[in-house]
């Protein structure tokens, strides 16, 4: 409990398992872009599932910072969220409520983005030194 004091980020741990279920959800109906977009959120979700409960290796935060390096600040991880929530907003009822918790999560760091009370997790911790991959934009500190 004292560790989600300190980085209320570590609540949102189990975002990967929602978009799992949203992408199965998808899977459900037999359309073309419905199966393309199952199997999108189910690959994403399964990636958000490693980066947010494991510690990331720095080959892994290489590797992330290089591909995804918006995955590294609260706002572009949680505009990411928020999007892949609207994604998964269609169909059924499961569909709804995953979309709707994922796109809140998204919200929330966003929100986190702008509060700067807290520090970024272990998880969305660059590398220490990656002299091909792009930085990530920070707001003004002042």
């Amino acid at each position: 409990m004292e560790a989600i004091r300190q980085n209320p980020a570590e609540l949102f741990s189990g975002v990967g398992g929602f978009a799992v279920a949203g992408g199965i959800g998808s899977l459900i109906n037999h359309s073309f872009s419905s199966i393309i977009i199952g199997i999108y959120e189910v690959i994403i979700g399964a990636l958000i599932i490693f980066l947010e409960i494991r510690t990331p290796t720095e080959e892994h935060k290489v590797l992330v910072h290089k591909y995804a390096s918006f995955m590294h600040s609260f706002i572009g991880r949680g505009v990411f969220y928020l999007l892949l929530g609207v994604l998964m907003l269609n169909y059924y009822t499961i569909l709804y409520v995953c979309g709707t918790v994922v796109g809140f999560v998204g919200l929330a760091y966003i929100a986190l983005n702008f509060v700067q009370m807290f520090e970024a997790p272990s998880t969305m911790q660059p590398p220490n030194t990656d002299p091909e991959s792009q930085p990530v934009w920070q707001g003004p500190t002042e």
